[in-house]
């Protein structure tokens, strides 16, 4: 076969693999120019802990059991319900932006502080805020206010004032400020703080908590403050947005968004599949013979050679059938070289002869 045809047939042996090369990277270099880059993996989420203050009820068959109600107003409601149902509302908030809510509780259980600051550290919290509600001998005491143990918490101390002072002021509840309180959470490693709203002890504050809507505007302000605290909350929430939107289904590997039709048709990733595609061809460019590669080409080169194929031989590989034509034809051409050679040269006469005739 002369070189010019050699190399056509090297280039299209190359078509199919730049086909597929194609294929399969077209589509997810479309993906990637048409949306903002997608995290190779999830992004860790955020993580906040909500401490509801209080806790735990009386229980007669187990009279040593310890428990707090916290502040009781007098339309009846007790600081431990208000707060649990509070950091449950501050939960559906954080969560939508993607937030990790960690609960120090979620029932009516008594606990120490230890175990509550405990869980917030094996957790890896950012932030920590605990929920109460104020309570004074005085009955006309009014007011929000914000207590943080350290000066690592000042200022997200400060944004939560700020925030539930914005929240609060359509309910006219004025804002106190904040107070360094070093007693509580003195094993805090991370910003920690204890909000008090309002005042339990004034009957008109105890009826505004009972307003489901008061408690929205409470939990809104919390989850205001924590991502004033750190704006990377809501980078967070967008990184988290764009991989879950490229991963519907999670991570799979194959057929995910933006993958190939040959990816998904055969559930291969794009990098195994272009390595196979890639040995097979290096593996095509080592044959030296390069014969028809079609059933009805080889079915043709046999025929014109004169031999009679069983239908069991056609099915054999290509290469096989091909070295067995290539052979025969060789044998055939020594053949006729001999005869040319033995036709020219003359013809010597020896006893042979005579005997012969």
């Amino acid at each position: 076969m002369s070189h010019r045809a050699t190399r056509l047939l090297h280039v299209l042996a190359c078509a199919p693999v730049a086909a597929l090369v194609t294929a399969s990277l077209a589509p997810s270099m479309h993906a990637r120019a048409a949306a903002a880059p997608v995290p190779a993996t999830r992004p860790a989420p955020y993580v906040v802990a909500l401490d509801p203050g209080h806790g735990g009820s009386p229980d007669n068959d187990h009279p040593d059991r310890l428990f707090d109600p916290g502040s009781v107003a007098q339309n009846g409601l007790l600081e431990k319900d208000y707060a649990l149902d509070t950091a449950r509302r501050v939960r559906t908030l954080l969560q939508r932006d993607r937030v990790q809510v960690v609960m120090t509780r979620d029932s009516d259980e008594y606990l120490d502080i230890g175990p509550r600051m405990d869980t917030a550290i094996a957790a890896h919290a950012r932030l920590f805020v605990s929920i109460h509600g104020n309570s004074w001998t005085d009955s006309t005491a009014v007011g929000s206010v914000v207590l943080y143990p350290s000066e690592d918490g000042h200022p997200f101390a400060d944004r939560m004032s700020a925030a539930l002072a914005q929240r609060l002021a359509a309910y006219s509840v004025p804002n106190d400020g904040t107070i360094l309180r070093d007693n509580l959470w003195v094993h805090a490693t991370m910003p920690a703080v204890t909000i008090e709203p309002m005042y339990l002890s004034n009957p008109h504050e105890a009826d505004l908590l009972l307003r489901p809507d008061v408690r929205d505007a409470i939990a809104a302000a919390v989850r205001d403050a924590v991502e004033a605290q750190d704006p990377t909350v809501l980078l967070r929430k967008r990184q988290i947005d764009a991989w879950l939107a490229a991963h519907p289904n999670g991570d799979p590997p194959a057929a995910a968004h933006g993958a190939s039709p040959l990816t998904a048709a055969f559930a291969i990733p794009h990098g195994k599949l272009l390595v196979l595609a890639g040995l097979l061809w290096a593996l095509w460019l080592q044959r030296r013979r390069l014969r028809p590669l079609t059933v009805r080409g080889m079915r043709i080169a046999v025929q014109a050679a004169g031999v009679a194929v069983s239908p069991l031989r056609r099915l054999r590989p290509v290469g096989l059938v091909e070295d067995a034509l290539f052979r025969r034809r060789r044998r055939l051409a020594r053949r006729r070289r001999l005869l040319e050679r033995n036709r020219r040269q003359p013809h010597r006469r020896s006893v042979y002869d005579e005997l012969w005739f």
